[in-house]
């Protein structure tokens, strides 16, 4: 089995080579792993503005990896960048990590908060995942969508106060009746494990939730339905 991971991002080098390390680890004997970033758009996804400028370049990687005969593909963000047209344009899996989570979770909890990132005062990110959650029919078991004061480009060098300040905040979203918590950016890649151990409750990692329904499905040999995501009309597109 091949799965295509699309970093829908700008290339950073160590982006790359550590969300290869975590899919590597979280895949089963037998799942290969390829990891690229897109060739335009922005270096990180933190609004609205940042994931439609993205798209287009998602989308042609959503190409490459169906006409080099990938088995499935991931657009690795929490806003599950252009996933409907993906979905669209491919015959193969296209998965979400912000999809993927939300249906795991809601397998395994009554209900759920997301933890985000996102500098104090602006709501872009939290904006963008409630309104996912709405989209995919998973309101109901939301608590709350709650964000720490910190850019994705900086996760990973204050990592250890980023742990404590997604502790702090998943603390406070078990009080509003949160029985699991989903991370809010594939940034946190590798944090959930010390995250579940603090808390005592399920933490959903999604990198993995998202690696783990593409096998599932390339399993099951299904993928999207073409009633609900039929093939765009040929027509002159330029971008």
């Amino acid at each position: 089995m091949k799965i295509y991971v699309i970093l829908p991002i700008l290339k950073s080098v160590f982006f790359e080579e550590a969300t290869k390390k975590e899919y590597d680890a979280a895949a089963r004997q037998g799942t290969e792993i390829f990891v690229k970033s897109i060739r335009k758009g922005p270096e990180s996804i933190e609004s609205e503005y940042d994931a439609e400028m993205a798209a287009p370049w998602v989308l042609e990687e959503v190409v490459n990896a169906e006409k080099q005969g990938y088995d499935a593909a991931i657009t690795a963000c929490m806003c599950d960048t252009a996933l409907y047209g993906a979905r669209q344009i491919a015959t193969i899996p296209i998965i979400g990590p912000c999809q993927a989570s939300l249906a795991i979770a809601s397998t395994i909890s009554d209900r759920f908060s997301i933890v985000t990132i996102g500098p104090e005062g602006q709501k872009g990110g939290v904006a963008l995942l409630e309104k996912n959650v709405k989209k995919y029919g998973f309101e109901s078991k939301l608590v709350s969508v709650r964000s720490i004061d910190v850019a994705v480009l900086e996760i990973e060098k204050r990592r250890e106060e980023v742990i404590e300040a997604l502790a702090s905040e998943s603390r406070k979203a078990m009080e509003e009746g949160a029985d699991t918590i989903i991370l809010g950016c594939t940034g946190m890649i590798g944090m959930a494990e010390g995250l579940e151990k603090k808390l005592g409750i399920p933490v959903i990692d999604p990198t993995v939730a998202s690696l783990k329904l593409a096998e599932i499905l390339v399993d099951m040999k299904l993928t999207q339905s073409k009633i609900y995501y039929p093939k765009p009309a040929r027509k002159r597109i330029e971008i």
